[in-house]
């Protein structure tokens, strides 16, 4: 298994969907964080079965289940580095880290 670090601005990302989810529903928040990390898990244990999205072929992402956030990530030698956690539906141009 790869080890998996996340940037300041991913978890920046993750805190602020978890109190958006908190304040819709009490322990939604919590359900995202765990779905979360079942998806760093399953990143890190096979990081190259998920697609590319840039033209460099270098970063990838993964669409969680039941919350429209895409985790975007690269490999480095046996690093997962999470980039940023996007939603889905905004800033196109967020989703690779930049804006």
């Amino acid at each position: 298994m790869y080890k998996v670090i996340i940037t300041p601005l991913a978890h920046l990302d993750e805190k602020n969907a978890y109190v958006w989810y908190e304040e819709k529903l009490i322990g939604l928040g919590d359900d995202f964080l765990i779905t979360l990390e079942n998806a760093y898990r399953k990143i890190s244990e096979n990081p190259t079965h998920f697609s590319f999205i840039d033209s460099n072929k270098e970063i990838r992402d993964y669409l969680l289940p039941r919350f429209p956030f895409l985790i975007v990530y690269r490999i480095k030698n046996d690093t997962i580095e999470i980039i940023t956690i996007h939603h889905a539906k905004k800033h196109p141009l967020k989703k690779h880290g930049r804006v």
